[in-house]
């Protein structure tokens, strides 16, 4: 059993809805769902930087109906991933960033095509975490939906026909259901977060009921175990801080569904 600790870790003003994290070299990158900037924080010089994705007016606290809906931001050594959730028709980009520019793709085409091939409805789809591991991506489908469907997507690029679906049960908090949020890779395991939120609906937001903390093997093989996470936050991004004499220490951001600027980045201790 898994001891954990949560505390506060650093409040940063002029980030809202921050839905993904990264800690790379002392400094924390974060993107925010109704934002089409990625705000990188460092922490020796205590300054906040934005990085221009997409032009457009407003460039933050975007409508709900307009948003890109960057929901996840992973690294892979080289450069950063950054995911639209794919729950809407303008919610399908992928930024690569290096440090200095910025590509943008359209991922319509692979999303549907993931869609298709596991029958997952336009509704159920929503894509809240993602994972690079050699060869092949997993995204982390958020079971906010009618189905309420929590899975892995297993894709790979070079042989898309290799690709396969890990339905993944997870607990009840509070007595509302579970979806997954983020994902991050620690060595050979997979650690997750999910969140509590009673909406059936990959567009609306709800009543937050917490969020776990889960691990599984990064082959995907057995069942994830699962832990809840003290108080009642709805975490959108988990990335690795530092590992310990005691454990791991991760770095978790919130959506606090409100256009308050002053977001809070809490510490999560994981020991046995």
């Amino acid at each position: 059993m898994l001891k954990l600790i949560l505390e506060a870790f650093i409040s940063i003003s002029g980030i809202t809805a921050a839905s993904g994290i990264v800690y790379q070299d002392r400094q924390i990158h974060i993107v925010s769902d109704n934002s089409n900037y990625l705000y990188s924080y460092n922490l020796t010089d205590q300054k906040l930087s934005k990085t221009v994705l997409r032009q457009s007016d407003p460039m933050e606290n975007i409508a709900k109906a307009a948003k890109m809906d960057l929901e996840s931001i992973t690294f892979d050594g080289n450069r950063y991933y950054l995911y639209g959730s794919g729950s809407t028709q303008n919610r399908n980009s992928r930024f690569i960033w290096d440090g200095k520019t910025v590509l943008q793709e359209d991922y319509s085409k692979i999303y549907s095509s993931l869609m298709e091939k596991f029958s997952i409805s336009k509704e159920d789809f929503n894509i809240e975490g993602v994972v690079h591991l050699k060869d092949k991506i997993l995204f982390f489908n958020r079971g906010n939906g009618p189905k309420g469907t929590n899975a892995i997507l297993e894709y790979h690029p070079l042989s898309p026909s290799r690709s396969r679906c890990i339905p993944i049960e997870l607990p009840k908090l509070n007595g509302i259901p579970t979806g997954f949020s983020d994902a991050t890779l620690v060595g050979n395991e997979i650690y997750f977060i999910a969140t509590a939120e009673d909406a059936k609906s990959t567009y609306l937001d709800g009543e937050i009921g917490g969020s776990l903390l889960g691990k599984i093997p990064s082959d995907l093989s057995g069942k994830p175990e699962t832990f809840e996470i003290p108080e009642k936050h709805k975490f959108e991004g988990i990335t690795l801080k530092e590992e310990t004499a005691q454990g791991l220490v991760f770095l978790l951001c919130e959506d606090t569904d409100s256009e308050d600027d002053n977001m809070t980045i809490y510490s999560l201790q994981v020991s046995n």
